[in-house]
């Protein structure tokens, strides 16, 4: 069924096809679960979340209706389960306005689910050959925590977390910009709005 469309296997579904739904599962889990990983940084719940997306497909088959790209509607699956996780986790409303923005402006950014995985990569590859104490402080302000929080864990001054993070953007908009050269300023503006929310 490799020849297939996704229009294809979906009416295929439709028609309780299990070697259609089968076909979509392997194409789509890998980059649902990668999404869904990249903004919750647990990897059980990412598959949770998922695998319900995938028995919740299977389950409403007959009356499913796709109104766009099956990779879009998957994309926005994952975005609502996200959300809907961190609602049941009864994390602030203030956590949950930023989580929601965050995943909007890189849906709004990146033109598909390809270039929003592959940001994230060249992100973690920039991030993991950089200075120990700049990759914490990168991460920790990517978990929201404030610049005062960071310099009281990091047991350095607030300025010195400042001087990191412009060293930060420093070394990824020399990256952005030698790989995304066409996107540079879109994907540079994402990384403004982790690091100076």
């Amino acid at each position: 069924m490799k020849n297939y469309t996704d229009t294809d296997l979906l009416l295929l579904i439709k028609g309780n096809s299990h070697s259609a739904f089968n076909e979509l599962f392997d194409r789509y889990w890998q980059k649902a679960y990668q999404k869904a990983f990249a903004r919750l940084d647990d990897s059980t719940v990412a598959q949770d979340i998922v695998q319900e997306i995938f028995i919740n497909l299977w389950q409403r088959r007959v009356n499913l209706d796709v109104h766009t790209s099956f990779e879009n509607y998957l994309y926005s699956s994952v975005r609502l389960k996200v959300i809907s996780y961190f609602r049941s986790q009864k994390v602030t409303t203030l956590q949950l306005q930023d989580a929601f923005e965050r995943m909007t402006l890189l849906e709004t950014a990146t033109e598909s689910l390809t270039d929003y995985i592959e940001l994230e990569r060249i992100l973690e590859v920039a991030i993991s050959v950089m200075p120990e104490m700049l990759q914490q402080v990168y991460l920790l302000r990517a978990e929201n925590l404030p610049i005062k929080d960071i310099a009281g864990q990091l047991g350095i001054a607030d300025q010195t977390v400042k001087n990191y993070m412009g060293e930060v953007l420093r070394r990824l908009r020399i990256v952005i910009k030698e790989k995304y050269p066409e996107k540079n300023l879109t994907y540079l503006a994402l990384i403004l709005a982790i690091l100076y929310k």
